[in-house]
C-alpha cells in the first residue's frame, strides 16, 4: 500500500465519523431523555459521543498499520529535479477523520417541542448556510486527502515544507554547518535549524519547520540537511536516483528504517 492510498483509505472512515456523529445527536440522545437516571444517561451519551470518533480512527490506524512507519528515504519527484516527501498517513487520515466528526457537530439541531426527537434546527436561510458550511468542510478534507501537502521537498535551493495553505524555505546558503540535531523523541514535530545571523556579531538564529505530518523519518531527514549544508557540491545532484542513493548509502539508512 502507498502513502497516497492510504490517505484515500481515510475518506470512508471520515464519512463514517460524520455519519456516527449524526446518529448520535438524532439517535442517542433523544434515547438518553428516556433514562431516568441523569448519571446513566450521560455517561451513555459521552460514551456513545467518544465512540463515535475514536471506533473510526481505530479501524483507520488498524487498516494502515504496515505504511504508516516513516520511511528513511525521500521520493524522486519526476516534475522536477528534487527529492520529495508527501503528507503522513498517520498524519492526514486521523486529522481528516476529527475534522469530518466535528463537521457532523456543526449541524444545528433542536428538539421538537413536547417530543423525544430531534430535528434540524428551522431557520430558513440559516439552515441553508449551515448545510453549505458543513459541505465545505466535508470538500476541503476530500481535497487535503487527495493532495500531498502538507509536503516536503529538498533541491538544489533549499529544504521546503508546503501546509495546507501555505510553505515556508529555507535556503542552504542562510543554514550554518552541523545542524540540525536528530529530533528528540519520536513525537518531535519540528526539526529545528540553526539560520546565519544577520551581521557577525549576533548569534545564529533558530529556524523551525515542522516535520510532524510529513511521510519521512526524522534522522534520516536531520542528517540528510546536515549533509547538504556541510557539502555544497552535492546539491546539485538533488533529485536524481543516483544520488538519493548515495545519501542513503551515506547516512547508513533503508527504506524501512
Amino acid at each position: 500500500m502507498t502513502p497516497r492510498t492510504a490517505r484515500l483509505l481515510a475518506l470512508p472512515f471520515a464519512l463514517a465519523a460524520f455519519l456516527l456523529r449524526i446518529g448520535v445527536e438524532f439517535w442517542l440522545k433523544p434515547l438518553t431523555w428516556r433514562i431516568d437516571s441523569t448519571a446513566v444517561a450521560l455517561l451513555g451519551w459521552a460514551a456513545g459521543t467518544a465512540g463515535s470518533v475514536l471506533v473510526p480512527v481505530a479501524g483507520y490506524l488498524l487498516l494502515t498499520r504496515a505504511v504508516r512507519r516513516r520511511p528513511a528515504t525521500f521520493q524522486v519527484d519526476p516534475a522536477g529535479p528534487r527529492f520529495t516527501a508527501p503528507a503522513a498517513p498517520a498524519w492526514a487520515g486521523p486529522w481528516s477523520i476529527l475534522t469530518s466528526w466535528l463537521a457532523g457537530g456543526l449541524l444545528i439541531t433542536e428538539r421538537v417541542p413536547g417530543e423525544d426527537r430531534v430535528r434540524f434546527f428551522e431557520s430558513g436561510e440559516a439552515l441553508v448556510w449551515n448545510v453549505l458550511a458543513v459541505l465545505a468542510v466535508l470538500l476541503v478534507v476530500g481535497l487535503v486527502l487527495s493532495d500531498e501537502r502538507p509536503r516536503l521537498t529538498l533541491d538544489e535551493a533549499g529544504i521546503t515544507v508546503r501546509g495546507l495553505v501555505r510553505g515556508r524555505t529555507l535556503r542552504w546558503g542562510r543554514l550554518l554547518v552541523g545542524g540540525p540535531p536528530g529530533p528528540a523523541g519520536k513525537g518531535r514535530a519540528e526539526l529545528v535549524l540553526a539560520e546565519r545571523p544577520a551581521t557577525p556579531d549576533r548569534p545564529p538564529v533558530p529556524r523551525s519547520l515542522r516535520i510532524g505530518p510529513v511521510h519521512v523519518d526524522r534522522d534520516f531527514l536531520a542528517g540528510s540537511v546536515r549533509h547538504y549544508v556541510a557539502h555544497p557540491e552535492r546539491r546539485s545532484a538533488i533529485g536524481t536516483a543516483a544520488e538519493l542513493a548515495s545519501l542513503r548509502a551515506t547516512l547508513g539508512a533503508t527504506p524501512d528504517a
